[in-house]
């Protein structure tokens, strides 16, 4: 039986009616900021570059949210942004705000309309521009009614065309298959003689999606994610339950080191053996650089997949209590570099890389001989708007 519910906004949310600073959105706009502003970039150092810009040239101190901040920090974060007597008065933060913190905002302030997604360049959608913007404003805070507005005043026409646009509704939904599932069309290949190796997950999962059928408003998603995983562990002798269970674990599948703590325990599990932790590569140490405190969230994120792991494949105790010790010890150190940010060095322009964006998007646009003005995108942004928003950071 499914059950539909539908859910209205009680409280406004208004469109400013002028950028930032109601001028050129140069650098230095950020001044214009007042408590309960979030600014929304994304990049890390477009954050933390306007953080510093805020807090050199306001009297109030920011909080700073982005993807892969630990969850634990980034509710850390929220806590004292939400504090009226925490001393932080601004969020400077990227889209992640939207993935399940309650924050109370008054303002939101797009930095940009534009975001790098690793493939190149794109211009937020009518759905994500709307999602992001309705952060703002939050019944029983002490900012019930929102506002959105820009740093840059050429974004104003776009973001006023994206809330005044009515969102087409999700038309499907993702499906994903379960382990028992796989194990039942690899017995049905092996009936009748088309292969179904009994171990080999990802054989499997390429040939359940050549022949699988979904009716109705249904698709099957994270089959790429999957398969790749299962790729990486086709030639361990372990059962496509636990091969499925792997392919479930919280594994950066873009980084190497992530996939080789994956693998390893992979390795280990099958021999029948357990898996411990390399010390050399774990042991945090305090952050003097911005890319010492991107490397304790990986760290912090490579524990966190460590202890998935040996919750679903019980092992040692003692590796577990020693991951969960020095997870701690990251914890702690992520949240000191976040608090000496000011102290960091950091050589970074957001003014000039928006500038490169824009540049980049154009030449997107004249390449597929499209116009470029700010108010010709609708036939960009609608293909992205029948699917599920995918949160990416670029540089996060």
């Amino acid at each position: 039986e499914l059950e539909v519910n539908e859910y209205r906004r009680f409280s406004d949310l208004t469109v400013s009616e002028t950028c930032l600073d109601g001028g050129s959105g140069a650098k230095g706009c950020y001044a214009a900021v007042r408590p309960g502003d979030c600014v929304v970039a994304f990049s890390r150092n477009d954050i933390f570059a306007i953080k510093r810009e805020i807090e050199r040239s306001t009297p109030y101190k920011c909080c700073v949210v982005y993807g892969t901040l630990p969850a634990t920090i980034r509710a850390q974060q929220a806590r004292l942004f939400n504090d009226p007597e925490s001393g932080y008065d601004v969020l400077v933060a990227s889209d992640a705000i939207g993935m399940g913190l309650n924050l109370n905002i008054r303002r939101i302030i797009l930095n940009s309309v534009f975001k790098s997604t690793g493939d190149g360049v794109e211009k937020l959608s009518r759905s994500a521009v709307k999602q992001i913007a309705g952060r703002a404003g939050r019944r029983n805070s002490p900012f019930p009614n929102g506002e959105v507005t820009c740093r840059d005043p050429r974004d104003m026409d776009y973001l006023r065309l994206c809330m005044g646009t009515e969102i087409v509704p999700i038309r499907k939904a993702g499906l994903i298959p379960t382990a028992s599932h796989f194990e039942l069309f690899s017995s049905a290949l092996r009936k009748f003689g088309m292969g179904g190796d009994v171990d080999d997950l990802h054989r499997t999962i390429e040939q359940f999606g050549q022949m699988a059928r979904l009716k109705g408003d249904f698709f099957m998603c994270r089959r790429t994610q999957i398969q790749f995983i299962a790729k990486q562990l086709s030639d361990l002798p372990l059962s496509i339950n636990d091969k499925y269970t792997f392919c479930m674990s919280p594994v950066n599948e873009n980084c190497s080191r992530s996939l080789t703590i994956l693998k390893n325990f992979a390795q280990k599990h099958a021999m029948g053996e357990v898996s411990g932790l390399n010390l050399r590569t774990v042991v945090p140490k305090q952050a003097k650089s911005f890319d010492d405190l991107s490397r304790l969230c990986s760290i912090h994120s490579e524990l966190e997949l460590f202890l998935w792991l040996t919750l679903k494949f019980p092992g040692n105790a003692m590796e577990q209590r020693l991951a969960e010790a020095i997870r701690e010890r990251a914890t702690s150190h992520i949240n000191e570099g976040l608090a000496a940010t000011d102290r960091l060095k950091l050589e970074h322009c957001y003014i000039k890389r928006d500038k490169n964006l824009r540049s980049a998007w154009a030449r997107k646009m004249k390449e597929m001989d499209g116009p470029t003005s700010d108010i010709y995108f609708i036939h960009d942004i609608d293909r992205s708007d029948d699917v599920l928003p995918q949160y990416e950071v670029e540089d996060i």
